[in-house]
């Protein structure tokens, strides 16, 4: 408003000036005609006077507005530099950001390397030690399936299942099947060796896998009743029909949906079980999925 202000009255003295000076030009022309040359020469000099003052002012009002663009442009510019440098320190964010997800990446990439690599090797080793033992002259027990050198502790069941969930969950997602464990409890204990209780979980993991035959899942309930521990693996595949179904845990037997390997995955599991003093079982019908039902004792041997 101030500025306003100053504005209009430098225009009303513009006004003011360019009038005094039409007038001292008029005066000045009749005193030429009129041939009054003190009259026409004190109009002369104000004509002159008021002209340049004119001209001075408005020298000053341009000078003004000049300065007070180079201001805002000033101004302007800051602030675009200001977003600029915002805009580079973002883009630099960005940066580290990404260079941080690539490191990220590679290790997940290499530790994912790593798992494959040891699912493997334990295939391998799987497959020969039941190669050799299908060379083996059948018994009437299964302890010749046992791993050596049992060393039983109180093992918690759940985070042993889980760290075969881990082992083997890079082999499940390339088949589209997701492993998932579901307990009331974070820890509940058997007496019993932990590579043991591995192999357990793993053959039949590995099975599931193998004979689902579809995207899906395989769920692993673990719960407990008195001194008793339950243990149930159920997929959604395929399946087999019942009267495969009971056979599943012999020595040697492959169903009708046979893939690959000996079919000892399940009789090791079995041996396992029952040498803890427990009891396993399947349930099937063809196209309704596979469930696996184990029961142990808590204090085992």
């Amino acid at each position: 408003m101030k500025n306003d202000n100053i504005s209009d009255k430098l225009s009303i003295i513009e006004a003011i000036l360019l009038l005094f000076i039409f007038t001292c030009y008029i005066g000045a022309l009749y005193f030429i005609i009129a041939n009054n040359r003190a009259f026409l020469i004190l109009f002369f000099v104000l004509h002159t006077c008021l002209s340049i003052v004119f001209i001075l002012i408005i020298h000053d009002k341009m000078s003004g507005q000049i300065i007070e663009q180079k201001d805002h442009i000033s101004s302007q510019f800051e602030e675009e530099k200001q977003l600029i440098l915002k805009c580079n320190d973002e883009i630099a964010e960005l940066k580290k950001e990404r260079e941080t997800l690539l490191v990220d990446k590679e290790k997940l990439s290499a530790k994912c390397a790593d798992a494959e690599k040891r699912i493997e090797e334990l295939t391998i080793s799987l497959d020969e030690k039941n190669a050799s033992l299908e060379k083996a002259p059948e018994v009437s027990n299964l302890n010749h399936l046992l791993p050596q050198n049992e060393n039983p502790v109180n093992l918690n069941i759940i985070e042993c299942a889980n760290r075969v969930i881990d082992e083997m969950t890079p082999y499940s997602k390339k088949s589209g099947i997701q492993l998932l464990i579901s307990s009331a409890s974070d820890a509940l204990t058997v007496r019993a060796d932990a590579s043991f209780m591995r192999i357990l979980f793993r053959n039949i993991i590995d099975n599931s896998i193998k004979y689902m035959n579809r995207n899906g899942s395989l769920i692993i309930t673990i719960s407990n009743i008195a001194d008793d521990l339950f243990i149930v693996l159920k997929d959604n595949g395929d399946g087999l029909p019942s009267v495969e179904t009971s056979r599943i845990f012999e020595l040697n037997y492959q169903g009708s949906n046979r893939i690959s390997g000996n079919g000892l995955g399940l009789t090791q599991a079995k041996a396992i079980v029952e040498y803890y003093g427990g009891t396993i079982y399947a349930k099937s019908d063809a196209g309704k999925g596979m469930g696996i039902y184990i029961q142990l004792p808590t204090s085992s041997r």
